[in-house]
């Protein structure tokens, strides 16, 4: 017993290190389900090592397992309280930065609207395939080496467009996300998307909302949203307007929905007060907890 023991342990504290080297991106790893065990892992490693370390010297876990167990639960929960620390002051630290919630996109130009890897190249490759087209690309350089971009694709009807997103995600390989929206006869939007940034605004009532940040694939998420439509026993019809005019319509109708229900504060308070209400800021940490743990996201309905 005694020689495994010896055994566990280091083993216990290679297996913390591999998993903090997950976190902190020393390893790039896409696969979203990947991050979410890697994030239970390193929480319940992590409460085992320093029990393992703080049980009373000269005695094993297995010969003290009261002293195992209360030390277990006492990290773990001081794991929680210093995590979410952690994200309120990565929340205040938002909430009064520069950064855009909503970002104003301008008509891009230049032609490098796909960054060169092999998922933007694979993407690129099954939307022709599939029947979409590209019907313009947008980009806001929100500093001077930090640039988001953004492409739509619609289908022969233009009543379905795919919206690629090239986003910056710290610690994580994954940078495109995919958002499909489908306009009604009935002035609704059937959208879907897979998103795993923990924005949890709140959307205008005529917009049907279904985040999947666990799926990967635009084929599978293409699927689930023609499923929707489907379900929804009313007829799309085409766009009236260029991506770029929707999406500036858009950005103005979060606005206003997101100061109307106190998620955010209006332009006035910005300075004073940072973008973010107390309410906002809340809402914006369950969503950290339930992105991060559990990939889901918050109702967007108030």
């Amino acid at each position: 017993m005694g020689n495994l023991e010896s055994f566990i342990e280091p083993f216990l504290v290679l297996l913390l290190l591999g998993t903090t080297a997950i976190s902190m991106g020393f390893i790039k790893v896409i696969n979203p389900l990947i991050h979410l065990a890697n994030r239970w892992m390193r929480w319940i490693l992590t409460a085992m090592v320093m029990a393992t370390l703080f049980v009373e010297k000269g005695q094993s876990f297995t010969k003290n397992p009261q002293a195992f167990l209360t030390l277990f639960l006492l990290v773990f929960l001081l794991w929680l309280l210093l995590e979410t620390v952690f994200n309120w002051i990565k929340i205040s630290l938002f909430s009064k930065s520069t950064i855009p919630l909503f970002p104003r996109y301008q008509v891009n130009y230049d032609g490098d609207e796909w960054p060169v890897e092999s998922t933007a190249i694979d993407t690129k490759d099954w939307l022709s395939k599939n029947g979409y087209s590209k019907a313009q690309s947008l980009k806001c350089e929100l500093a001077e080496e930090f640039v988001l971009r953004t492409t739509f694709y619609a289908n022969d009807e233009d009543h379905t467009r795919i919206q690629i997103l090239f986003l910056p995600t710290p610690n994580s390989a994954r940078t495109v996300f995919f958002s499909i929206c489908t306009k009604m006869e009935n002035e609704t939007r059937i959208i879907t998307d897979n998103i795993s940034m923990p924005f949890a605004i709140f959307t205008p009532e005529n917009w049907i909302m279904a985040r999947r940040p666990l799926v990967l694939s635009i084929e599978k998420l293409l699927k689930l949203h023609k499923k929707r439509i489907q379900e929804s026993d009313v007829q799309p019809e085409k766009f009236d307007t260029e991506p770029f005019d929707d999406l500036e319509d858009q950005r103005r109708k979060l606005e206003e929905v997101n100061i109307h229900h106190g998620f955010l504060h209006p332009q006035e308070y910005h300075e004073e007060y940072g973008r973010l209400t107390s309410e906002g800021r809340y809402r914006m940490w369950k969503e950290m907890w339930l992105m991060s743990y559990f990939g889901r996201a918050l109702s967007m309905r108030p």
